[in-house]
């Protein structure tokens, strides 16, 4: 062991760590027979300076007969995720996903799953080689901020575009793409953000499959639920998406579509009776809450219905509308609400009772004018979505994103049309269509006496 430790030292620079690497995955039977001294033999180690040695130290350890949890090899793992070279890490991409994998396991088993929301973002930015390149540590990531309510500390990960996948450089499996599209998911839904939301299960489900999983039936019913809180409706899958997903949805969500087909009737009592219906299995996959604040929406979309009906309206006659059981009284403290959340415009007299619907085009976009307006207070008309330098600045951070993402579509469909297996597997289909040995026993002889 202290000749392996002597190599780790001596090897850790940036012209030796291909020797280092070959030396640490030939020592499996030294890192067996010393098992009992990895733990000592570490100490001589620095994690920053040996970081691929303290990489290999620290998965060995790991596979030993610790006790989980073990407090030593939590902070071990977390100081050595704080402080890793990227460099020499990511020549052994697997060997660090699996200690970092294993730091999850200790704290979700000590039940301290923010303790990891730090290091593990960490070890994240150092694992990957670019911004936009997936890591298997996106989904345990996503995983732990879920569970330690941490939604933001997701927040700056998720909000990076991701444009590949390179197994060779960080290890990433399908699986792992699919856990961080769900994981990501439901971070989203979290932090109220479901046009993200729906965009990352919507990757889940259209990812490539040959055979459905319970990760994809799971982001499904989260799919349905996002969609009816954020649209109203249920979204149609695209025509790409797999036959095996269909498949897993229709035999797994028939629950879930009631949901949505009763919602889509736009009837409250309807959509009441399926909740109660389906109650029980909602609640065993942990999606009672967004049910309920499905059945909860219904009201708020009959008044946002109004909103493009009319003008001026009452209180009561909007409450009689959106059947609302509290009278005025609640329709008044829906309507501040929806103000408040910029999900309507409108003014509120509190002497006559009437509510008057303002053009989203003319109000201004700020809650706090928001509110004062539904208060009733002198609200000016302020600026208009892109009548001012903060729209016009959003809209062309938009339109660069759109550029951005059209050379990048250019760039793989370049990619693509020049890679030697793709050509190979279309030429050979091409060339099927042209098979004279297929023709020749289409012709049987059957069919030429017939002829």
């Amino acid at each position: 062991m202290e000749a392996l430790v002597a190599q780790v030292q001596a090897l850790s620079n940036p012209n030796d760590l291909s020797q280092l690497h070959s030396v640490l995955k030939n020592a499996e039977t030294v890192f067996t027979q010393n098992s009992q001294h990895i733990a000592a033999a570490l100490q001589a180690l620095d994690p920053a300076e040996h970081s691929l040695g303290y990489a290999y130290f620290l998965h060995h350890l790991g596979k030993i007969n610790l006790p989980v949890p073990d407090a030593g090899y939590i902070d071990n793992v977390t100081r050595f995720l704080m402080v890793c070279q990227p460099a020499q890490i990511q020549v052994a991409p697997d060997i660090f996903c699996s200690v970092s994998r294993r730091l999850k396991d200790h704290l979700l088993s000590a039940h301290s799953p923010r303790r990891g929301v730090l290091p593990l973002r960490a070890g994240l930015a150092a694992l990957q080689p670019s911004p936009e390149v997936l890591t298997p540590l996106h989904a345990d990531l996503c995983q732990i901020c879920l569970l330690s309510k941490c939604y933001n500390a997701a927040a700056p990960v998720l909000r990076q575009d991701i444009f590949d996948v390179a197994p060779q450089q960080t290890g990433c499996t399908p699986t792992d793409l699919f856990l961080y599209c769900y994981y990501g998911g439901m971070v989203c839904i979290g932090r109220k953000q479901y046009p993200r939301a729906l965009e990352l299960l919507l990757q889940c489900l259209t990812a490539p499959a040959v055979a459905g999983n319970a990760i994809v039936a799971a982001a499904y019913k989260k799919y349905v639920l996002v969609c009816l809180l954020h649209a109203g409706q249920l979204l149609p899958l695209p025509k790409f998406t797999s036959p095996a997903v269909r498949h897993v949805i229709e035999s797994e969500a028939r629950p879930y579509n009631d949901l949505a087909t009763a919602a889509a009737s736009r009837n409250a009592e309807r959509l009441r009776r399926v909740v109660e219906q389906h109650s029980a299995l909602f609640a065993a996959d942990t999606n009672l809450g967004l049910v309920r604040q499905v059945l909860s929406s219904l009201a708020v979309r009959a008044i946002q219905r109004l909103t493009a009906t009319f003008l001026t309206l009452s209180l009561a006659d909007i409450a009689a509308h959106a059947g609302l059981a509290g009278g005025a009284a609640e329709a008044e403290e829906r309507i501040l609400r929806m103000v408040a959340a910029g999900q309507i415009h409108a003014r509120i007299d509190g002497r006559s009772g009437m509510v008057r619907f303002a053009d989203d085009t003319r109000t201004s976009s700020s809650s706090s004018g928001a509110a004062a307006a539904a208060a009733g207070g002198s609200g000016g008309s302020g600026g208009g979505g892109w009548d001012n330098v903060a729209g016009v600045a959003a809209l062309d951070g938009r339109m660069r994103e759109v550029l951005e993402l059209g050379r990048r579509l250019q760039q793989a469909q370049e990619m693509v049309s020049t890679d030697r297996a793709y050509l190979s597997k279309v030429t050979a289909r091409e060339r099927s269509k042209y098979d004279f040995g297929g023709l020749a026993a289409a012709t049987s002889p059957s069919m030429a006496m017939a002829g």
